[in-house]
């Protein structure tokens, strides 16, 4: 994390420090949640719907902050802690991590797509660290707020940092980048997430292809060849020289090139660009086309085929992303994060894929879908039925028209756990997934009951 003085941290917001201070007092680490404050700690506090930061200074300074940032709009100043007076602070904490970037020595690899950029994050993460110092994203710290804190919390010696980049509106991943510009940008899907504000999947490409934009000279640009709206911006736009294309998929520069097998413990895979085979420690052929950019980068940046190999084998995945669980002798794959059609579609054809006497899957409402929300979520229950799942266990107002086509709605997800409770004694495989807002992890909690990963 940050550790520097306040003087430095003045020079870096190029401003003065209000009220009695040392400068050569040490600031270790920046914090926007008042009650994560330490010894040492830098507060920056944000104005919220419900609460504003600034009304928690005086705890802050008890707990021995060092330094603070404040909004000149907030009068009068406190002075029980030095200050940093800024326009904005949500805009300063940009600044701030901007400068301290500048000052490492670190390669950024920024991360962004409609679906699979965690899981691409975890595995560049754990093939880079085979060999490097590698720090990433923890959470979903991928936003104007989180990605500043992710920066922020990069240690001196850290060399490569694999930050996530969300979005949901245009010309939130070129302010991303214009804070942490990537020497390695990758798209791994276009698909229909945010929808509703964005219109179209060409639009979606149209934001997403931002993070070229903000490149850095000389970088490299990966992005997934199976998505033809990325394409489509591409020879849209005049591109500069200076920034290297590679993509991946079925016309990429790297491709599967065989039968994708699986076990309990992941998948195994060949790609054109290795003669080993790829064991990785995840499931899904989704997953498979998520690893692909992983293994181009780390090939492009130098990393030996064993580290590659390594790391996709030992890969610890972030939870709730096709995460196979025991429940008594049937077993649950948690995929429980988020939905959107193109990852519904993914977790049931990955669900297809694994043993079990009874496939059954869990199906909660996609959120910000925009107009064809019906429609949408009515074609995930008709591919459902098409790929043989036996059951279908529908929640939320939306999910009405998915069990139109197949399967059984449900008002409540006690209802949907009293129904499964009897599959928990055969060997059957039972899929969770929803968008975030559905919490349809709680059903996978009352499912498992704390048990262990298979």
């Amino acid at each position: 994390m940050i550790e520097t003085t306040l003087s430095q941290v003045a020079r870096m917001m190029q401003s003065g420090i209000y009220g009695t201070y040392d400068a050569d007092t040490l600031v270790k680490g920046v914090v926007i949640d008042s009650r994560q404050v330490q010894e040492g700690s830098m507060y920056v506090p944000m104005i919220g719907q419900k609460a504003d930061g600034h009304s928690f200074i005086e705890q802050v300074a008890q707990k021995g902050a060092a330094l603070a940032f404040w909004q000149k709009d907030h009068v009068p100043y406190p002075e029980c802690i030095p200050l940093i007076l800024v326009d904005n602070t949500q805009e300063a904490l940009a600044r701030l991590a901007k400068a301290y970037l500048e000052t490492l020595d670190v390669k950024v690899i920024g991360v962004t797509g409609s679906n699979g950029k965690t899981s691409c994050k975890d595995m560049l993460f754990s093939v880079f660290s085979q060999e490097r110092k590698t720090q990433k994203t923890q959470g979903n710290r991928n936003n104007e707020i989180g990605l500043p804190l992710t920066v922020l919390d990069l240690d001196a010696d850290t060399e490569i940092a694999v930050l996530e980049m969300g979005m949901e509106n245009k010309g939130e991943i070129a302010a991303l980048c214009d804070i942490a510009a990537p020497d390695i940008a990758i798209i791994t899907t276009i698909g229909s997430a945010h929808m509703e504000n964005l219109g179209s999947k060409l639009d979606i490409a149209q934001a997403k292809c931002e993070i070229y934009d903000g490149l850095k000279e000389g970088g490299l640009f990966i992005y997934n060849k199976d998505c033809p709206e990325i394409d489509e911006v591409l020879s849209s736009r005049r591109l500069d020289p200076d920034k290297k294309i590679m993509s991946f998929g079925k016309e990429g520069d790297i491709r599967i090139v065989s039968p994708i097998a699986y076990d309990n413990e992941g998948i195994r895979f060949l790609t054109s660009v290795m003669d080993d085979e790829i064991s990785l420690r995840a499931l899904g052929d989704h997953q498979a086309m998520n690893a692909l950019p992983c293994i181009l980068a780390a090939k492009y940046e130098g990393l030996d085929d064993a580290s590659i190999l390594k790391g996709l084998a030992q890969l610890e995945m972030t939870k709730m992303r096709t995460q196979l669980v025991s429940a008594k002798k049937a077993r649950i794959l948690d995929d429980s994060y988020k939905s959107n059609p193109e990852s519904a579609r993914a977790a049931i054809d990955t669900l297809m894929e694994l043993p079990g006497t009874r496939h059954i899957a869990v199906l909660g409402d996609m959120l910000d879908l925009g107009k064809e929300e019906n429609e949408l979520h009515a074609r995930i229950g008709a591919y459902a039925k098409e790929k043989g799942v036996d059951e279908l266990f529908a929640f939320g107002p939306l999910s009405k028209h998915t069990a139109d086509q197949f399967g059984n709605w449900f008002e409540t997800k006690d209802e949907i756990v009293n129904h499964l409770l009897p599959y928990l004694e055969e060997d059957a495989v039972i899929l969770i997934k929803g968008s975030r807002a559905m919490s349809m992890d709680s059903i996978v909690a009352d499912l498992t009951g704390g048990c262990k990963n298979v």
